[in-house]
C-alpha cells in the first residue's frame, strides 16, 4: 500500500508524460558509482545461492569506514526495515517522535505497540529542533525518533547538543536516523555515527541507497552498543539483504571519486536551486542542508497538492508535504538534480504562476 511516500513512479507515469522528472524521491541525480554495475554484472550469477545471513563482509567494511566494530552494526533491506526491527526488539512502552518527520518512525512504533507521543516543532521557529527537559516529563516514555539531517524540513540538530540530551535520559534509547548526512556540508558536525557504539542508549541508521543512487536494491545499516546489536538480531529476519544489494553496496562504500564528486555537484546545485526559487514571487524556501529543499507556498489559491497536479501535467513530481504531521496544504518538497532538470522545474513554476495570475498572501 502506497503510504504517500516519494518516488511513487507508476503515480509519476500514470498523471505525467513521457520522460517525466522526478522531484518527489531526494535520490542522488549522478544515479550510482559506474563500479556497483560492474560488480553487479560480474557476480550476477551469486543469485543461485543464498546470500550471506550475517552480511558479515559487508558490516565488517562498514565497520572499518565508520570506525566501529562489526558486532555494534547491523545491515536491513534498506533503513526502513530497521525502523521496525528497533521497537519490536527493545519493545518501548512510549515513543517521541519530534514532527514533522519520516512517517514510518510512528508506523514503527505503533506496529510494535508502543504508545506514540508527537512533539510538533513550531512553525514560528523554522520548524528547528530545540531540547527541552519537559518532553521527557513522562517517565514511561523509553525510545525517541530523531531525523538529522531532518525529512522534509531539512533542518539540522548540531552534534552537541543531541549528546547533551542523550546523557541526560541514559534510561531512554535514542534513535537518530542519519540517511541524508552524506550531502550535508561538514558532516562531523552533526554526525553521531562514531559515538553510538561506545553509548548503550543510542542507535544511529544510515541509508546507503540515497547516496549511492540505488534506491531499488534496499540497503541500510544501524551502528549500536554490541548489547544492543546482539538483543536486536534476535528478532530482525533472516536473509532479508539481497546478495545483489550485499555487492553494490560494498562497491558504492569503495568509490571514494564518486563520493566527493557527488557532494561538491549536490554542494553547487543545492544553492543555484534554492537562490532560483528564493527569487520566485510566491515561494520560501527554507535554507537546505541536504540533497532537497523544503518550501512554503505564499499564495491565497494555491496549494501543495494543487501545485503538485499541475506540475504532473508538464512531467514533473514534486513531493507534496500536507500528510506531514504538523504541516498544512502550503509546504512542499524538491529533490535537487541536474542543472538542466532543476532549470526546467524552475522555468515551469514561473509558467504557473503566470498563467494562474496569483497574488502572494501575506504570512504573519
Amino acid at each position: 500500500m502506497f503510504k504517500g511516500h516519494g518516488g511513487n513512479i507508476k503515480s509519476i507515469v500514470d498523471h505525467g508524460k513521457n520522460g517525466s522528472l522526478d522531484f518527489s524521491a531526494s535520490i542522488n541525480p549522478l544515479g550510482y558509482p559506474e563500479n556497483v554495475r560492474k560488480v553487479l554484472l560480474e557476480n550476477f550469477d551469486d543469485i543461485l545461492h543464498y546470500p550471506d545471513i550475517d552480511c558479515s563482509t559487508l558490516r565488517k567494511y562498514i565497520g572499518q569506514k565508520v570506525g566501529r566494530s562489526e558486532d555494534e552494526i547491523i545491515v536491513g533491506n534498506g533503513s526502513t526495515e530497521l525502523f521496525y526491527l528497533i521497537p519490536r526488539a527493545l519493545r518501548p512502552n512510549k515513543g517521541i517522535v519530534f514532527q514533522p518527520t519520516f512517517s514510518e518512525f510512528t508506523e514503527a512504533l505503533k506496529c510494535s505497540h508502543a504508545e506514540v507521543i508527537n512533539n510538533v516543532l513550531r512553525e514560528e521557529d523554522d520548524f528547528y529542533f530545540k531540547y527541552h527537559k519537559n518532553h521527557f516529563k513522562d517517565k514511561k516514555v523509553e525510545m525517541v525518533f530523531l531525523c538529522n539531517p531532518n525529512n522534509p524540513t531539512g533542518q539540522l540538530v548540531e552534534k552537541s547538543i543531541i549528546m547533551d540530551m542523550i546523557k541526560q535520559h541514559p534510561s531512554v534509547t535514542f534513535v537518530v536516523d542519519e540517511a541524508f548526512i552524506d550531502f550535508v556540508d561538514e558532516p562531523e558536525k552533526f554526525s553521531i555515527t562514531n559515538e553510538a557504539g561506545k553509548i548503550s542508549n543510542l542507535i544511529v541508521v544510515r541509508s546507503l541507497t540515497k547516496f549511492y543512487g540505488f534506491p531499488g536494491l534496499r540497503v541500510g545499516y544501524l551502528v549500536a552498543h554490541a548489547d544492543l546489536v546482539k538483543k536486536m538480531m534476535e528478532y530482525k529476519e533472516p536473509w532479508s539483504v539481497n546478495t545483489l544489494a550485499q555487492f553494490a553496496a560494498m562497491a558504492a562504500l569503495e568509490d571514494n571519486e564518486f563520493f566527493s564528486k557527488s557532494r561538491d555537484f549536490i554542494s553547487n546545485e543545492r544553492l543555484y536551486l534554492f537562490n532560483e526559487i528564493a527569487n520566485i514571487h510566491g515561494f520560501s524556501p527554507y535554507k537546505p542542508s541536504a540533497n532537497y529543499i523544503f518550501i512554503r507556498i505564499n499564495m491565497r489559491d494555491m496549494t501543495s497538492s494543487l501545485l503538485r497536479k499541475r506540475l504532473l501535467e508538464y512531467g514533473i513530481a514534486i513531493r507534496d508535504c500536507s500528510n506531514f504531521l504538523g504541516l498544512n496544504n502550503k509546504y512542499f518538497r524538491v529533490a535537487v538534480r541536474t542543472r538542466k532538470e532543476n532549470t526546467t522545474l524552475i522555468s515551469t513554476l514561473k509558467t504557473l504562476l503566470m498563467q494562474q495570475s496569483l497574488r502572494p498572501m501575506k504570512i504573519h
